[in-house]
């Protein structure tokens, strides 16, 4: 699979990744709010960041009106105006919506700090709900709005690549572990490997499991980690169902579960400048009994 990447040492596949079964057109949180071309120019205000509300939305059944809201963002003007996922937006102020598409252009057109009236429909009756739009956080802060201080979700159709591993969290439960989602084709991700080598060497015999997740099947897994020089577990997702779950649309992207298989933080790309305080807090949390 072909990748872009970006100056932040993220990659970026050029497909989505894979919606899980049942969630129709589901847009994911970081593009459900975001702008078209110049988000600048979509506001009232050339000066006022853009608007965020907060939301993952689906579209609906043809012939059903409006979108449906998939996910609230933790934390979010969403969720502090009581929006919910089920909720059908209708309207946001005079703006019919019927696609993900139509909330995301209204949604830009206005700026942080407008307030929008949403006309939804919740279980069969109609509803109107004043929300406040935020300040689009930048993909780190989204992505730890959404896990963090969270269970971490649980690892689905994973097959072993490399190691002794059983893939699922479960059977993890009382370890400190580190997820990374890479694949073979990702610049970025190799920098991450001496950094992964290193923890794994360091703290493994304390607690630790690194797990190395890529879309990559069993075989290309294997010989990649091989030839990569990677030392921890590897496992492969060649449906994709975990790195939808954990909303794995850029890679590098690290997640650090403690032994209660929450999430502690979370990593988008390769920074150098975050690997020590991330070192702390893994030495913090292997000294947790």
């Amino acid at each position: 699979m072909a990748a872009q990447s970006t100056p932040t040492g993220v990659s970026v596949p050029q497909t989505p990744a894979a919606t899980p079964a049942g969630a129709g057109t589901a847009t994911p949180p970081v593009i459900a709010a975001q702008a078209t071309a110049d988000p600048v120019a979509a506001t009232s205000d050339s000066d006022a960041p853009r608007g965020w509300l907060g939301v993952e939305l689906e579209a609906l059944g043809t012939g059903e009106a409006g979108v449906g809201v998939a996910h609230v963002v933790p934390h979010s003007p969403a969720e502090a105006a009581g929006l919910a996922p089920g909720d059908v937006i209708v309207r946001l102020d005079n703006d019919a919506v019927s696609t993900p598409s139509d909330v995301v252009a209204a949604v830009s057109a206005r700026h942080a700090g407008v307030k929008v009236a949403v006309m939804l429909k919740r279980a069969g009756a109609d509803r109107l709900i004043a929300v406040t739009l935020g300040v689009f956080p930048e993909e780190t802060a989204l992505m730890r709005l959404n896990f963090v201080d969270r269970p971490a979700p649980p690892f689905e159709a994973l097959e072993t690549a490399k190691g002794n591993l059983t893939p699922t969290l479960a059977s993890l439960r009382g370890q400190v572990v580190v997820v990374e989602f890479w694949a073979s084709w990702c610049v970025a991700c190799r920098a991450m490997i001496p950094h992964m080598n290193e923890w794994h060497e360091k703290y493994a015999a304390r607690g630790l499991r690194i797990i190395g997740i890529t879309n990559d099947p069993v075989a290309r897994a294997a010989t990649a980690a091989s030839d990569l020089g990677m030392e921890y577990a590897v496992a492969s997702d060649e449906t994709g169902k975990t790195s939808s779950a954990y909303q794995a649309h850029a890679i590098p992207l690290v997640f650090v579960i403690d032994r209660a298989g929450t999430v502690r933080d979370v990593m988008i790309g390769y920074d150098a400048d975050r690997f020590p305080s991330m070192d702390d807090l893994l030495r913090r949390l292997l000294a947790q009994s």
